[in-house]
């Protein structure tokens, strides 16, 4: 019986090994570039098709609500290939969303137009596509679309958390629009009349038809639905409430080729979609069965939470496929990796047969971190190339439920890419997704700044985080650090602290300054010492710089960067909460004043400042000027990704196949107190050996010398059960399982 209970463990702990190779994004990639690594994450996406460039096909449109971010595609592929070529000179042509966005031909001329959020009036406002290549569009419905409902036309009400369907309905030519009520659990069907009364589509005439559409209603606590049910039930269902909870996604389409649509629904703060379907008539639809764990013939979507369907045809086969991302406009609790799942069609158009293909569509070829990206450019190994490092947010870990309130684990990290150069262009590596051995903190905000803190030539880190305080990484050798201190001098900015050193008095000494949460900046002066240098506050409000939108927001998200021109003039870039990048000058010989907001954005980064607005939570990395002046810009944002502008980097997503990955010899295992680790004899140079619990939790670390080749962890304190060792190195990676007694 013990010999079985050994092996299920030893069965298990491969699993779990083979899980935190996934943690850390350890991937089979040697050598192959990213397509698209500057593309700027993806968070919380919907789709649309339009033809861009005029040449037949339809290209891919996304839209991240996490920063109300565009992304354009081109369509590349032939028949059956799936080729997208990211294509940010299209942007530019389209209104700015906010919220959500239906790309739709409405009026039936070919073109896509489009319905969008109304922001600060609970509406739905409509452009119309013009017919041009690139697109061009017209207002044509604002402050809000309205609806024949009680008497008069009204505001079609529509939220920033639920998402309405457009569909021909009742297949008479033009649009009809669905969408929840607003006091109750009921759908309203609202009818296009464009073509009753014109004998076209290009109007947009509502008249609400039908408050219970389908005869299905949403329970007003949970995503429980209920079928054959109306308005007369509604006080059953309710249960004494008199508002439903927000949130809920639309997807409808015929999946049974019987003419008539089913309706997918998403609830928010839950995974999966239901599907319904309509077993009624064109005039009168009814849902007659529920499929919870849609598409249930495939891999069921579960993505937390609120996932929307979008159906178009990704392969270029000319069936729909499924594209599925999260909705929910809480940006906390949504998964932020592997969140945008493809499912492609191998039946019919109209009963298509869904199957999962992929999780992480576009965003495979793309630098994506989860939520958050604070770049850094510095040579953290001492080869006298830069390095790249990349702090974030949080990355999704897994989700639960207290009394019905959906909450999420983020936990965040850093990512080391080794930086380097070829004869064409400069590269960077992914060589470990756990730099500085953070992510066991379970911290979020991890924000790093880098200088030689202590005076012996290594570069050392300081990082800041949602705590408000300042981590110290000291560096021992060839980019292995140890957590010198947890609260670096005590500093503590309140949360969201964002450090950088830098030498701003001009004295030779770096500084530090911190950006935190509340869009100001606190200012340290650097002084050395015989142990290294120490930071004295100086100022909580440097240069009087806030950049907080009070419109918007009681929160500022200050992340600073001084950097100095090709004339050796002190200026400041600072990115804000809400993805705005802000500008000053006036900074020299003026550290007690108040700095002055500067207009020479496009004179120095080469795009004008009404382009400074790169989504959400913005970071920036500034990059010494070229032969005309123009700085270099790596910018972060909260959808997890990185744009660079006015250069670029190959990036490589990681050297660890599986010939990288070796078993660690340990013995005695299973063993009481310790365990002896075999050093491979190749690895000649000081090691880190990390030990996890199962569930990746790093719960001690060891540094050794080249020595012995062996070397002795003691267990002693260490409760009886299975962990998890990591042995690092440059050029590999070793694991072993301990099993202790």
């Amino acid at each position: 019986m013990r010999r079985f209970h050994l092996l299920l463990v030893l069965l298990l702990t491969s699993s779990l090994t083979a899980s935190l190779y996934a943690q850390f994004n350890i991937k089979n990639r040697m050598g192959e570039e990213l397509l698209n690594p500057w593309a700027g994450g993806l968070d919380a996406c919907q789709f649309g098709r339009m033809d861009l460039d005029g040449d037949g096909k339809k290209d891919l449109l996304v839209f991240d609500r996490r920063g109300n971010r565009l992304l354009t595609y081109l369509n590349k592929g032939s028949q059956g290939e799936i080729y997208y070529d990211l294509a940010p000179q299209y942007v530019s042509f389209f209104p700015v969303f906010n919220e959500w966005v239906i790309f739709t031909d409405y009026d039936g001329d070919g073109f896509e137009d489009i319905f969008t959020y109304s922001q600060g009036w609970a509406g739905i406002k409509v452009y119309r596509h013009l017919g041009t290549y690139p697109p061009d569009f017209e207002l044509v419905v604002t402050p809000y679309l309205t609806s024949f409902q009680g008497g008069g036309y009204v505001n079609i009400l529509a939220t920033n958390a639920d998402y309405p369907a457009l569909y021909d309905v009742d297949q008479d030519g033009d649009l009809d629009l669905l969408s929840f009520w607003s006091l109750g659990t009921f759908i309203e069907l609202h009818t296009n009349r464009s073509m009753e009364l014109y004998g076209h589509a290009d109007s947009l005439v509502y008249e609400r038809t039908d408050f219970c559409w389908g005869r299905v209603a949403e329970n007003e606590e949970t995503n429980e639905m209920y079928l054959d049910t109306c308005l007369f039930k509604q006080s059953s269902l309710a249960a004494g409430r008199t508002n439903r909870h927000r949130g809920a996604t639309f997807g409808v389409k015929d999946l049974n080729n019987d003419g008539l649509p089913e309706l997918m629904l998403a609830d928010v703060d839950y995974p999966g979609i239901t599907m319904f379907t309509n077993g009624g008539t064109v005039d009168q639809a009814l849902m007659i069965h529920q499929d919870t764990a849609f598409p249930s013939n495939s891999t069921p979507v579960r993505l937390f939470s609120m996932p929307l369907p979008y159906f178009t045809d990704i392969n270029n086969d000319g069936l729909s496929d499924m594209l599925v991302s999260p909705f929910d406009p809480n940006y906390e609790v949504t998964e932020n990796v592997n969140n945008v799942w493809l499912y492609l069609n191998e039946g019919t158009e109209n009963e298509p047969d869904f199957r999962l293909v992929q999780k992480d569509f576009l965003q495979e070829e793309m630098l994506d971190f989860g939520s958050g990206a604070y770049p850094l450019l510095a040579d953290l190994d001492g080869d006298g190339s830069n390095d790249l490092l990349v702090g974030n947010w949080g990355t999704y870990q897994f989700s639960w439920y207290v009394g019905g309130t959906l909450f999420s684990r983020q936990q965040s990290h850093l990512s080391y890419f080794k930086g380097f150069s070829t004869e064409s262009t400069d590269v960077f590596q992914l060589e470990n997704s756990n730099y500085g051995n953070l992510f066991s903190k379970n911290l979020r905000g991890l924000y790093p700044a880098a200088g030689d803190l202590n005076g012996d030539g290594l570069t050392d880190l300081l990082v800041g985080n949602e705590l408000g305080t300042v981590i110290y990484l000291q560096q021992q050798a060839n980019g292995i650090f140890w957590e010198a201190a947890e609260s670096f001098m005590q500093i503590d900015v309140g949360s969201y602290s964002a450090p950088q050193l830098f030498d701003l008095d001009r004295d030779g000494i770096l500084d530090l300054i911190v950006g935190k949460k509340d869009g100001t900046i606190s200012f340290y002066a650097g002084s050395e010492t015989t142990i290294g240098i120490i930071f004295n506050l100086v100022t909580d409000y440097l240069g009087e710089v806030n950049v907080t939108d009070f419109n918007l927001s009681y929160d500022g998200f200050s992340t600073p960067k001084f950097f100095r021109t090709a004339e050796d003039e002190t200026l400041l870039l600072v990115g804000s909460e809400q993805g705005k990048l802000y500008l000053f000058e006036d900074i020299d010989d003026n550290l007690e004043g108040a700095f002055q907001a500067s207009g020479r954005f496009e004179e120095l980064f080469g795009f004008p400042a009404a382009q400074s607005d790169r989504g959400m939570r913005t970071a920036v990395e500034v990059l010494p000027p070229d032969d005309k002046g123009i700085h270099p810009l790596i910018v972060g944002n909260y959808s997890g990704g990185l744009e660079f502008f006015n250069g670029t980097a190959e990036v490589l997503p990681g050297f660890m196949s599986p010939d990288n990955l070796h078993e660690l010899r340990l013995s005695p295992n299973p063993t009481s107190n310790k365990v002896i680790i075999e050093i491979p004899s190749r690895l000649q140079q000081p090691l880190s050996v990390e030990v996890f619990t199962l569930s990746g939790e790093l719960i001690r670390q060891y540094r050794m010398d080249m020595e012995t080749p062996v070397f002795e962890i003691d267990l002693t304190g260490f409760n009886p059960g299975v962990y998890l060792l990591r042995l690092n190195h440059p050029e590999a990676v070793f694991f072993g399982k301990i099993i202790k007694l």
